[in-house]
């Protein structure tokens, strides 16, 4: 699993998305990755405000972004994760760690466009 944790700036982000309340920034985060991720090659299909779930077109392995606010500062951690068996073959769990870091890439990139986002940070 992948952590990204980043910042949400307040004041811009009630300045850019006036029609969002600050506590619908979470459901906002979700709603952006869910139509950006679509131009990086993934398929999102929302579960939840707060969950994507996430496929490529011929890999067989279920992922998953789910995102949070685990504390009252404004911080915000984006789980990536994959449903996978764990009997996976070794070449499957090689092409599903690469998928991840595809993932992984387009969800930071996509955060890092909109300026109501900051230091963003790699947890483990």
């Amino acid at each position: 699993m992948k952590k990204l944790q980043f910042l949400v700036d307040q004041t811009k982000y009630a300045k850019a998305h006036s029609s969002h309340s600050h506590d619908n920034a979470q459901t906002y985060v979700t709603a952006l990755l869910s139509e950006q991720l679509v131009q990086h090659g993934f398929h999102t299909q929302t579960t939840n405000p707060h969950e994507l779930e996430v496929s490529v077109s011929d890999h067989p392995i279920a992922l998953g972004v789910n995102c949070n606010q685990p504390d009252g500062e404004g911080h915000f951690v984006c789980e990536i994760r994959a449903h996978a068996d764990e009997e996976q073959d070794w070449f499957q769990k090689i092409e599903t760690q690469s998928v991840i870091k595809q993932l992984a890439q387009a969800v930071e990139q996509t955060l890092r466009e909109d300026e109501s986002f900051q230091s963003l940070e790699w947890k483990s």
